[in-house]
């Protein structure tokens, strides 16, 4: 599929930009939503069930837990088994601590500084 959009960093302006009519943005978005898959794509913020969803293999999310109250940020991967969450680094599973994820996120971008010249 053609790109619409195109990253915009000219020192004065960040983003994303396109040359193409709004209608044509328009119905791109509406044709890229009513997609299966697209359901999935999350919004920051918007909590994902386990039972809905499970995150990328290898990836590092926000987890929810069915038994605690604070988010925590955790691993996320599969094995010949099925998948396991893990508190960041650690080579123990949270189920092996009594704790148990319900719901996951993806991270937000890292802050990053604007630089104006």
């Amino acid at each position: 599929m053609e790109r619409l959009t195109h990253k915009r960093e000219n020192g004065i302006k960040r983003g994303y930009w396109s040359p193409n009519k709004k209608q044509e943005l328009v119905d791109r978005l509406a044709m890229y939503e009513d997609r299966e898959d697209a359901k999935h794509t999350n919004v920051l913020g918007k909590w994902i069930p386990i039972s809905e969803h499970l995150p990328e293999d290898e990836s590092y999310i926000l987890v929810s837990f069915e038994n605690a109250t604070m988010p925590d940020i955790a691993r996320y991967e599969e094995n010949d088994e099925g998948g396991t969450f893990y508190p960041g680094d650690d080579e123990k599973p949270y189920s092996s601590y009594g704790i148990f994820v319900n719901a996951w996120t993806p991270l937000p971008e890292p802050y990053r500084e604007e630089r104006h010249e």
